[in-house]
């Protein structure tokens, strides 16, 4: 692995100038850099991956960033002058939720629970899922057993207005989700997320939060959704099946105050719009599986 990254400062260092995974190691190999027991047909895909975990785990601190989709560059170069400015401003790669996350991950024991719950009654279904050990966390490598896995849906409102955007192509369901126009940032509840201080709803409100904020760019502006005037809230926990993934879906609400505008210049998200959440939309078939669902029990909208 640290091969691949010191083939890549070195080449980078020396060309000052951002370049691909395959121009990378096309340079390398013009400068027999590359060591000996480095092999394979498709090396330039295996340093793409190696930098993107590495930026992916030490974000700010990677010696690495993009400066757009597919093309690194040495982080060291950002304060330097004599650097074109449009190549010292990072471009941040949308988060790959399916991806950003291995381990334990909660999921429901689906032949004892109840498939939908709203509002009180959501955390009603959360407490006894608890109670009677219907909830556990597991390696998704590992699940044998029937279990459903549980993700959090959150939807940024402001006001009467929620944020949407159209889904890329990162999802295992991607042909139900894909090109879609979602109402909501998905993530897995991971259990890193549930600690002493949030162990009633098990991570779930943490897995919404941060699911909003790494798609948001909101890394360091977090207290936006913790104002106690507008913390946090579980709407509903409802059972979604598509192409035969049968998953628990926590949808959480989230407000923003009114001054807040997503900067697209600084996204990866397509198609960012406001949408008037009063009245039901026109097209529900442009909507994702779950949009669509949360549509339909807000607003009685048929599917």
């Amino acid at each position: 692995m640290e091969s691949y990254l010191d083939i890549a400062k070195q080449v980078l260092r020396r060309e000052r100038r951002p370049m691909s995974a395959r121009a990378i190691l096309s340079a390398a190999y013009r400068s027999h850099i590359v060591p000996h027991h480095l092999h394979g047909k498709t090396q330039h895909k295996t340093l793409q991956a190696r930098l993107s975990e590495d930026i992916l785990k030490f974000k700010r601190n990677s010696l690495f960033y993009r400066t757009k989709p597919g093309h690194f560059f040495l982080t060291e170069f950002q304060a330097d002058p004599e650097i074109p400015e449009k190549y010292r401003t990072p471009f941040p790669a949308r988060r790959r939720t399916r991806d950003l996350l291995k381990g334990p991950l909660l999921a429901v024991d689906r032949r004892a629970i109840p498939a939908r719950a709203f509002g009180e009654d959501a955390w009603k279904w959360l407490s006894n899922a608890s109670e009677e050990d219907h909830l556990l966390y597991r390696d998704p490598k590992e699940n044998k057993d029937g279990l459903a896995f549980l993700w959090t849906f959150a939807m940024v409102y402001r006001g009467n207005q929620v944020l949407s955007y159209r889904v890329g192509r990162y999802r295992d369901d991607r042909d139900s989700f894909a090109n879609k126009r979602t109402l909501g940032f998905a993530n897995v509840v991971h259990s890193n997320y549930c600690t002493l201080f949030n162990h009633d709803d098990h991570g779930i409100l943490e897995s919404a939060l941060t699911a909003a904020a790494t798609d948001l760019d909101l890394a360091s502006s977090l207290d936006l959704f913790h104002k106690t005037e507008r913390a946090p809230r579980l709407e509903s926990i409802c059972v979604s099946d598509t192409g035969g993934n049968l998953a628990y879906v926590a949808v959480v609400r989230l407000e923003c105050p009114d001054w807040f505008e997503p900067l697209t210049r600084r996204l990866s998200l397509n198609d960012l719009q406001w949408l008037d959440f009063t009245t039901p939309p026109n097209h529900i078939e442009d909507f994702d599986p779950w949009s669509r669902m949360v549509i339909e029990n807000r607003c009685g909208v048929a599917g």
